[in-house]
């Protein structure tokens, strides 16, 4: 009785797919696991000093992030969820 080893060859192409795919996967499933930041949002700066200011915290997952993207600036790609009171 003999064994045969099957061997599959794929193409480069195919092959770097799956790396990136696994890749993106791998980028989003830990930016989900990584801890949040908070930021506090004022829409008026006059009234940012008195309690009834409209504004409010916001947490932000970020998504993608390009350190340095153009000219010093980063670039983020985030879900913003909004905590009241």
């Amino acid at each position: 009785m003999t064994i045969g080893i099957h061997r599959r060859d794929y193409p480069l192409s195919t092959v770097i797919l799956v790396g990136l795919i696994a890749f993106l996967i791998g980028s989003l499933l830990r930016s989900l696991l990584s801890p949040a930041d908070f930021i506090y949002v004022v829409t008026d700066v006059g009234e940012a000093e008195t309690a009834n200011s409209v504004g409010g915290w916001r947490e932000i997952r970020r998504l993608l992030e390009l350190k340095y993207f153009v000219g010093g600036w980063d670039f983020q790609v985030a879900v913003v969820r909004r905590h009241l009171g």
